[in-house]
């Protein structure tokens, strides 16, 4: 899953005192990191031993990005290391040392800072990407922020492009190996695979053109396919793991009649006028960009004397414009090609014969997202909710284990580990 993206506009926020965070409905399962029973019967004993051997491959979501940013502690807590963990193993992770490549939003968002103490509206080109922890390469998680299914078969960290993420590349991969290369290497037993969201993804910056912001399905499935195909020709275990049915689950996803009901507050904490084109508003704002701009915006012209800062929900006329809304017809085309892409990743994971589990497991719970607060977004430690970080797009570290826990009940159904078995067995 594509990076959190900053606005280029710098913004200072005044702190607000915190208010009580709304906790969301989540799914209870026993701790990843609780069970310690050992595994009986044989096929639970094949389930712990090709985990000796397990290689991840994706994009944000598997390597533990969160919070916009990545470091040692929540690339402990990804969903692959926790699935690791809840079959007695620990996975190698490319672990990255001091502050993290880029590091994490500090709560509250109303800070405007990273951990680093860098402004979370400098240019991501600009901040601090530290180096690893010694010794952790080569390591079995190989997953890569922003990373695309053709840049999991050719991008090394020699060959990357992007100015942005091209740092992490080096943390995770040996000269000259991409993902694909740096997996086979380690002739892997079993392997996760969580690809395509960043073909779709770049559509949260407003803009939903195919050839654009969205990667057409029709190029994008045969790289799926190599991809697959080679890596089923070494590992006998495997998990496709699909994407999201909706752009409208990610929480940092709000439509527009959300923010006009919230007006008010608006008004009286920020000097924010929410537009009257939001009032019904179907339309879907990025509010991770779109909020705290206006709230630094409406505290500078309240510090000013002026007039409150006007918050519309309006789309931009031109199609191609980076305004951070999506229209219905904008989501529509998005939410058409995540079925043709989770169809199609359906369909591979039967044609190999691997396990498959889906991203929507997590982003799609019910009533993920509560009622909208602006002051809940700016000055709580869990913005959206316990399952999500601050960023509004990548899951905490429970949220996380929402994911780990829907891979292993498909690896259980499909291969008969009894992973999970064993630890609902172990928890009681």
């Amino acid at each position: 899953m594509a990076r959190f993206v900053n606005t280029r506009r710098a913004v200072s926020f005044v702190a607000i005192a915190a208010t009580a965070a709304c906790s969301d409905a989540i799914p209870t399962s026993p701790s990843a990191s609780a069970s310690s029973a050992a595994f009986t019967t044989e096929a639970l004993s094949e389930g712990r031993g090709v985990f000796q051997r397990y290689v991840a491959l994706g994009t944000s979501v598997s390597m533990g990005f969160r919070s916009d940013g990545v470091l040692a502690e929540s690339q402990t807590s990804s969903w692959p290391a926790q699935l690791a963990r809840m079959a007695h193993r620990e996975m190698t992770l490319p672990l990255i040392d001091g502050f993290g490549c880029q590091a994490p939003l500090r709560a509250p968002l109303a800070s405007g800072a990273r951990i680093s103490g860098e402004s979370a509206a400098a240019p991501r080109g600009s901040l601090a990407c530290a180096g690893n922890v010694p010794g952790v390469l080569p390591a079995q998680n190989v997953a890569i922020v922003a990373a695309t299914t053709r840049d999991a078969l050719f991008t090394t960290p020699e060959t990357t492009t992007d100015p942005n993420n091209g740092p992490a590349y080096a943390r995770v991969l040996a000269p000259g190996q991409t993902q694909l290369s740096a997996a086979l290497a380690q002739n892997p037993k079993i392997v996760s695979v969580e690809l395509g969201a960043n073909e779709v993804l770049g559509s949260r910056n407003g803009v939903a053109v195919p050839g654009v912001s969205l990667f057409p399905v029709f190029a994008w499935a045969p790289l799926y396919t190599r991809l697959v195909d080679e890596l089923a020709a070494v590992a006998k275990h495997g998990v496709l793991v699909g994407l999201i049915n909706d752009v409208a689950s990610f929480p940092g996803m709000r439509r527009g009649a959300e923010l006009y009901a919230d007006r008010a507050m608006f008004a009286a904490a920020f000097h924010v006028e929410v537009a009257a084109d939001c009032d019904a508003s179907d339309n879907l704002l990025f509010v991770p960009i779109r909020v705290p701009v206006a709230v630094g915006t409406g505290l500078a012209r309240r510090n000013a004397g002026a007039t409150p800062f006007v918050l519309s929900c309006a789309g931009a006329p031109s199609a191609t414009t980076e305004d951070y809304v999506l229209t219905p017809a904008e989501q529509a085309i998005i939410n058409t090609q995540l079925a043709q892409m989770n169809s199609y990743i359906r369909s591979e994971a039967q044609r190999i014969g691997w396990a498959h589990a889906e991203l929507e497991t997590l982003y799609g719970v019910a009533n993920v997202k509560a009622t909208y607060s602006v002051v809940q977004q700016m000055t709580s430690a869990t913005p959206y909710g316990a399952l999500f970080s601050l960023d509004g797009m990548h899951p905490s570290a429970q949220g996380s284990q929402v994911i780990a826990d829907a891979v292993a009940r498909a690896l259980d159904a499909r291969y008969g580990f009894g992973i999970r078995s064993q630890l609902v067995a172990s928890a009681r």
